[in-house]
């Protein structure tokens, strides 16, 4: 290679520093490049096996708190003796139930508590009754939906006519008797918006997109800023792809592409809600600050080369002048040597054909030097 890089015997200099710069600049390059993949793999193996798995752990811990509590007070009402012994006594004192459901619904903080028997199809609520269930109504179509339920519960959303039709999410919780005779649903509901801004709030708290999917692949709620506004999986680009999935029942980790951004999520069933809670983060925001880290190092690594090539040249051309010094000089006089002498002296002989002029040479000869250097020593010779 250093044959390659010689001209007339003395290194090409430019070659040297070209060459020296491509191996610097690749090899930093290289470098950046592979420590940047294998950060990529390492945060989004990170993603998958431990950020979105334990977020969603503490999402459903939190659900529990939430959400689960309402579901619990549903219960205790559908177990209450209080609530049994007063319709299979009749549901003479309307009075009774109505401080009933009032109480739960304010020491429990729930929007609205209620309670329909299935003898008298009367729809109980915390300010008295508000109406007769019927069969032939499309808005009591649910009472008669969860009277046929073979689980003991389901919670669904619908307008509350209790409160100007307000979106409300109700725990729908089947009533038995003492004797395991059906005797009528018992509940309490919150409100869309309260949901709503429990998933604004987990979203805020772990900086992922959340969102609850019910078996049907309907997405059920969402966070505001989730990007999330497809009614169903199958609506959504790259999900529609693993939508059965994901409703398969099974907790699981999955991939897709959506507006050309890789989302990784992780989806886990909420038995007591009956949903699947979807977990998601966009990968390519979880590698901003590699992609700012690799930059930063190209940005270094390229300064250090320029740094590198300026030392390497300034080197390099004092070698270059001390070796063409050496090659053109006698070291003795200082003056130019047999070679150096050639050159100029074609060169000037060329100048005066050239220009028609005559051109003089005078000779030195010094004589009896081994006089003086038997004499004075070959220093005072090498001096004089």
């Amino acid at each position: 290679m250093l044959g390659s890089l010689r001209v007339g015997g003395v290194v090409d200099k430019r070659r040297l520093i070209a060459l020296l710069g491509v191996l610097l600049i690749g090899g930093f390059l290289a470098t950046s490049l592979l420590g940047y993949i294998v950060a990529r793999r390492s945060m989004h193996q990170s993603i998958v096996a431990t950020e979105l798995p334990l977020t969603s752990d503490n999402i459903y811990s939190e659900i529990q708190h939430d959400l689960i509590r309402p579901i619990f007070v549903s219960s205790m009402m559908a177990n209450d003796t209080f609530l049994r012994d007063w319709v299979l006594k009749g549901e003479k004192d309307v009075s009774q139930i109505t401080r009933y459901l009032n109480e739960i619904k304010t020491r429990y903080g729930a929007f609205t508590s209620f309670f329909i028997s299935e003898k008298t199809r009367l729809y109980y609520h915390a300010d008295g009754i508000l109406k007769t269930v019927k069969e032939d109504e499309p808005r009591d179509a649910w009472y008669f939906r969860v009277r046929k339920l073979t689980e003991p519960y389901e919670i669904n959303v619908d307008p509350d006519m209790a409160h100007q039709d307000a979106m409300t999410i109700f725990i729908n919780y089947r009533v038995f008797g003492f004797d395991q005779q059906y005797i009528g649903i018992a509940g309490v509901g919150l409100t869309v918006s309260a949901m709503q801004q429990l998933i604004n709030n987990y979203q805020m708290k772990y900086g992922r997109i959340v969102y609850f999917v019910d078996k049907a692949g309907k997405i059920v709620f969402a966070g505001n800023d989730s990007g999330v506004g497809e009614a169903s999986l199958a609506d959504r680009d790259g999900m529609k792809d693993i939508a059965s999935q994901v409703v398969s029942g099974k907790t699981g980790d999955y991939q897709y592409e959506y507006k050309g951004h890789t989302h990784l999520a992780n989806v886990r069933f909420i038995p007591e809600l009956n949903w699947y809670l979807v977990v998601e983060k966009i990968e390519d925001e979880a590698l901003t600050g590699i992609r700012h880290v690799l930059y930063t190092n190209l940005g270094i690594s390229f300064l250090v080369s320029l740094l590198i090539l300026a030392a390497a040249a300034y080197t390099v051309n004092s070698f270059q002048k001390r070796l063409e010094l050496m090659a053109t000089t006698d070291k003795l006089t200082g003056l130019a040597n047999r070679q150096a002498y050639d050159l100029l002296m074609t060169q000037a002989l060329k100048d005066a054909q050239r220009s028609g002029e005559t051109m003089s040479l005078v000779l030195f000869d010094i004589d009896h030097f081994k006089t003086v250097n038997d004499r004075f020593g070959h220093l005072a010779g090498d001096h004089v």
